[in-house]
């Protein structure tokens, strides 16, 4: 398949100049797959948040005392484990502070919102679920939504990767109509769109073993993605001289 080449001659720095030939729906291709490599570790943090709040509804004797008062948790402190998660309910502590903690928690119901790992930067507010007050709330709300949860997960995964394209396009063609500028510059025969063609497909090379690092060891090591600096080298290295 033509498309898989391109990778191979990525790889083996060999006839760069014909990276020209990839046509959009490879470009589509590639940016879709960025866009759903970036998106992976929350897309698999969200399906195990909502398996382990579906399980709430079996535990209901383990699930502590509580109020939503005025949009904040009111109640005991008490950590449940489900299916190999931990969910914590807590007054004492907020999103913000979750977030910042290296911690096995899953979920968290805390004084300010619900934590997600992974998934929201500054947590959900319980406006989100305003029918829940009571721990009694929430139970009802388990098992009448569980059947509906997964179809809103995936409205939002639909949604979260649309974004994540909408910006993948910007900041890749905000770096390569840097390169293009200087290769200009440098007398070099430039074409913007031949820049990005490349590059999506050199973003797709490196975020793989990047995401995959990710989900086995957990920290998302972003400066991996300076090894795709020799291939954008020897594509310049590549582009013709503009004959005076």
């Amino acid at each position: 398949m033509k498309y898989f080449t391109f990778f191979k001659r990525l790889l083996t720095f060999k006839k760069y100049p014909l990276f020209r030939t990839a046509n959009f729906k490879h470009m589509l291709i590639n940016i879709m797959i960025i866009s759903i490599l970036i998106a992976l570790p929350n897309i698999i943090s969200l399906f195990q948040s909502v398996d382990a709040t579906s399980g709430l509804g079996s535990l209901e004797t383990e699930i502590p005392d509580f109020r939503i008062v005025d949009g904040e948790y009111v109640g005991e402190t008490e950590t449940v484990s489900i299916r190999g998660n931990d969910i914590l309910f807590s007054e004492d502590m907020t999103t913000d502070e979750m977030k910042d903690e290296s911690s096995s928690i899953l979920i968290g119901f805390l004084k300010d919102g619900i934590y997600i790992r992974d998934v929201q930067n500054s947590g959900f507010d319980y406006s989100y679920i305003s029918q829940v007050e009571t721990d009694e709330d929430l139970e009802t709300f388990i098992d009448q939504q569980t059947s509906s949860l997964y179809f809103y997960v995936l409205v939002y995964i639909v949604f979260f990767v649309a974004v994540i394209m909408f910006f993948a396009v910007i900041f890749l063609s905000a770096g390569i109509y840097v390169l293009h500028l200087i290769s200009q510059l440098m007398k070099k025969k430039s074409r913007f769109m031949n820049w990005f063609k490349f590059s999506t497909f050199a973003t797709v090379a490196v975020l793989v073993p990047m995401i995959a690092i990710q989900l086995a060891a957990g920290p998302l090591l972003w400066w991996l993605y300076l090894l795709t600096l020799p291939f954008y080298y020897h594509y310049y290295a590549k582009l013709p001289k503009v004959k005076a």
